[in-house]
């Protein structure tokens, strides 16, 4: 059975107001609307604390689990769960006790608190069940059984609350003294209780053996080995209360005849450990800790117990505890106190199931609210990726540049390795790094796109990185950047190479570091974040003449991804004009079917500077001027100067192409550059500068074009344009 789990911030609330109470100077430091960004859609939430500490509110358990690491961290207490679980009991005794504590004080008797156990847990969580059970020949003890249901993976900090609980309650009854709970053995899985400590420790297992060492040293730190757990039949003391019992489903151990409880115990240690496929209902499996050891990860640490059982079904608890000696003896009072008792347990019981049944309703409605959040926001990405296509038109064609770009995006797609997308205005870079999230593994989180080019440098820092209220003139209130808007998701920087040098700096360090600060704020966040960058620049260029830093290029450049010109992939002109053409008419309203020939020609041998854009753009012009009644693009729809067009020279073999140049005109060139070999450098550099003004002056990208690099491209523009170049004309440059 998995379900969705949920927890009631009563629980949260006792960590936060511990937290305060206790460590006032660390509670700064936790940032608790990062804590509910946890849960998709939670961000929304405005006031985090407020929301996290109202009994009345629910929250899923992933938002839970981060709020114990955050407060685990700041305080460096690994058992922080549970002392602030006892803190809170503590208070109960003085305050305005909530319903459940008020129950708990009604019955007043530890016995018969904790025989209402499993309606505790489901007025606590919707994910954990407990199961309490006392044997007839022991005196002042009590056993609980507590099970996690998935897909809750319970950790350290689940199981000191849930024994910070116990204890806590119990000592409501004002007749005890002491409290002691302890294990018998643990849910916890080995490995999730590793994992706690980061990549600090490796976990091996050989056999029936299992190994914890540190992975600097090598050091083993703790051993165990794999054991049976055997199913044991427990005399249990029969309950006479008039409550009625639980459903199967929600027990933990099932009740036999002659009132016994079938629970896993520890069998015999010293023999291998059973075949669990011959009896899976009577044995299962379990690890023993046969060395014991501290675990550690900065301030954080724990003590594992030699003789410690983990990886159980579920635990079993232990709770024993002394009274305070009696001020007198009056049997007659204690057995007009045991009918009361029995009375008082029947209204508990009610009193829980009319709680319960609110606390549906209330995650009923809880619920309802988060999806509608979901569907708005939805609703909001549709309409950016529908703005999108209409903007570039999508990414449409059969061109071999086109397809080798869809084949790299593809390959790329599915890793988190940040992408440099460049190209010239126009080119539909933006559709590229969508269709890159799209296909990714983050496609299920947030897409956000920012513009640098658009924003000047105070507002583009506070756009990306956020601030806190009061930073600076016209910060009224706390702002999200891009950055914590994006998390889990992809984050695109448009125009990266318009960015200042001072923000240039604080992206490096994001990139470098994973971290970040609002603008005006002290604490670190994490950047969980994919990053694309787009740029129409020559970036390359740009280093040279110190405009660009060099180690933020070669951290946004792993991956660099061309979208090439549309001169570059003319076969695809056809399909996108056609494309556009029908957009438009159906837009409008007019039943233009495409493009004549003639026109479909002067569209072919046009340049197209301004790429899918401009293409776009003379689509929608035509298609508006488009006569009602007239079923095709004609010429005289199309621009001044698609139609002026100059017909390109016809494609020519280089040795036709020399025998149709005048003998005459290059024998003066040769006369000019003095031989054949200064002619050759001075046709190498006219080829390349044309390579250089058909890529918008992109010399990174024309350089490869004609399959050289960037620095030999440089190298010749001196030689070639300086005062002391081979036959120096300046009427060359």
């Amino acid at each position: 059975m998995s379900i969705q789990p949920w927890i009631t911030c009563l629980q949260s609330g006792i960590l936060i107001r511990h937290l305060e109470t206790r460590y006032p100077e660390q509670a700064s430091k936790v940032d608790l609307q990062r804590v509910m960004g946890a849960a998709e859609s939670f961000q929304e939430i405005q006031d985090a604390r407020a929301f996290l500490t109202d009994t009345s509110n629910w929250i899923p358990h992933s938002v839970f689990r981060e709020l114990v690491k955050s407060c685990e961290l700041a305080t460096g207490q690994k058992d922080f769960t549970y002392q602030a679980a006892l803190a809170y009991y503590e208070t109960v005794k003085t305050q305005s006790p909530t319903l459940i504590e008020t129950i708990a004080i009604l019955l007043n008797d530890v016995e018969s608190v904790f025989r209402s156990v499993g309606d505790w847990a489901s007025a606590y969580t919707n994910y954990l069940q407990l199961q309490s059970f006392v044997c007839p020949d022991e005196t002042q003890t009590l056993h609980i059984l507590s099970r996690y249901l998935p897909p809750v993976d319970p950790g350290l900090g689940n199981m000191s609350l849930v024994q910070g609980n116990i204890e806590g309650i119990a000592m409501l009854d004002p007749s005890v003294e002491t409290v002691a709970c302890e294990e018998a053995y643990s849910q916890i899985r080995m490995e999730a209780l590793v994992n706690e400590f980061g990549d600090a420790y490796a976990i091996t297992s050989k056999k029936d053996r299992i190994t914890v060492t540190r992975r600097s040293t090598g050091e083993v730190v703790l051993a165990g080995r794999a054991i049976t757990l055997v199913s044991e039949l427990v005399p249990v003391k029969e309950d006479r209360a008039p409550v009625p019992q639980p459903r199967d489903e929600q027990l933990i151990a099932r009740t036999q005849p002659q009132n016994r409880l079938a629970v896993w115990a520890v069998g015999d240690t010293n023999r291998a450990p059973t075949d669990l496929s011959s009896n899976p209902e009577s044995l299962c499996s379990a690890v023993r800790i046969e060395r014991g050891g501290t675990l550690s990860a900065g301030s954080l640490s724990t003590t594992i117990k030699t003789g410690a059982i983990y990886s159980a079904p579920y635990t079993h608890y232990r709770l024993r505890w002394t009274n305070r000696p009696p001020h007198a003896n009056n049997a007659a009072a204690a057995a007009g106190r045991s009918q009361f008792l029995t009375d008082r347990r029947a209204f508990a019981h009610r009193l829980f199931a009319h709680l319960r049944n609110l606390q549906a309703t209330h995650r009923h409605m809880l619920t309802m609210f988060l999806r509608n959040v979901e569907l708005a926001q939805e609703n909001i990405q549709l309409k950016q990726e529908l703005s999108a296509q209409q903007e570039t038109g999508g990414i449409i064609g059969k061109s071999a540049p086109l397809q080798d770009l869809l084949s790299l995006i593809r390959t790329l797609a599915p890793s988190d390795t940040t992408v440099l997308i460049t190209g010239e205005t126009g080119t539909g870079k933006e559709l590229a790094a969508r269709l890159i999230h799209q296909l990714s593994r983050r496609k299920d989180r947030r897409f956000v796109a920012v513009n640098c080019g658009a924003l000047p440098e105070t507002l583009l820092e506070s756009e990306l990185f956020g601030h806190e209220k009061g930073s600076f003139t016209g910060a009224i209130a706390q702002k999200k950047g891009k950055f914590e808007l994006a998390e889990g998701g992809t984050l695109f920087l448009d125009e990266i190479g318009d960015i200042s040098p001072a923000v240039q700096v604080k992206l490096l360090r994001v990139l470098q570091e994973r971290e970040f600060q609002r603008v005006g704020g002290t604490s670190d966040l994490k950047a969980n974040i994919r990053l694309i960058a787009a740029t129409n620049r020559d970036l390359l260029a740009m280093m040279e003449q110190s405009q660009f830093r060099q180690d933020l290029f070669y951290r946004l450049n792993v991956i660099q991804l061309y979208v090439p010109a549309l001169r570059e992939r003319p076969e695809d002109i056809a399909e996108l004009a056609q494309h556009f053409a029908q957009r438009f008419a159906e837009k409008i309203g007019k039943s233009i079917a495409g493009l004549t020939p003639d026109a479909l020609q002067l569209c072919l041998a046009y340049k197209w500077s301004g790429n899918i854009r401009e293409l776009e753009n003379v689509m929608e012009r035509a298609v508006t001027l488009a006569p009602e009644g007239k079923k095709w693009i004609s010429p005289d729809l199309l621009p001044n100067n698609l139609r002026s067009t100059t017909e390109s020279a016809p494609s020519l073999d280089l040795a036709e192409l020399v025998d149709r140049v005048d003998w005459s005109a290059l024998l003066k060139t040769l006369e000019t550059r003095g031989s054949l070999t200064g002619f050759l450098n001075y046709l190498e550099w006219t080829i390349t500068r044309r390579a250089v003004a058909e890529y918008g002056g992109n010399k990174s990208r024309a350089a490869k074009v004609l399959g050289r690099t960037y620095r030999w491209l440089r190298k010749l523009e001196s030689e070639m344009t300086g005062p002391q170049s081979p036959g120096h004309n300046p009427s060359d440059k």
